[in-house]
């Protein structure tokens, strides 16, 4: 399974147990775990595929309130508290990735 293929399925598991404790609209779900593996992707550049997300994903990463509100889309201003608590939680060993000798270096 790619790595990619894994992430997904990390943030639908992580996104199932948010939506035990928060509203969560089955209309939200694919564009949410696509935001989602976005900003996994851009917090870990070596896991994803080399390029960082857009001005939501980069606002949130850079901890910048403000633009994160303002970047966001009106489904991605409901769960700012998710990708938060995705990606503080999240390494890339959860999904079973490990670093190369190269990445080492």
């Amino acid at each position: 399974m790619e790595y990619r293929e894994k992430l997904e399925e990390y943030v639908g598991e992580q996104l199932k147990g948010y939506a035990k404790y928060n509203e969560l609209s089955l209309a939200d779900v694919s564009h949410v775990i696509s935001i989602g593996v976005s900003v996994l992707e851009t917090k870990h550049p070596v896991i994803g595929p080399g390029y960082g997300g857009g001005g939501f994903v980069e606002a949130l990463l850079s901890n910048d309130l403000e633009a994160t509100f303002a970047r966001a889309d009106s489904t991605n201003r409901k769960y700012i508290l998710f990708y938060v608590q995705l990606h503080v939680n999240f390494s890339p060993y959860l999904i079973g990735y490990r670093l190369t000798d190269q990445e080492v270096q």
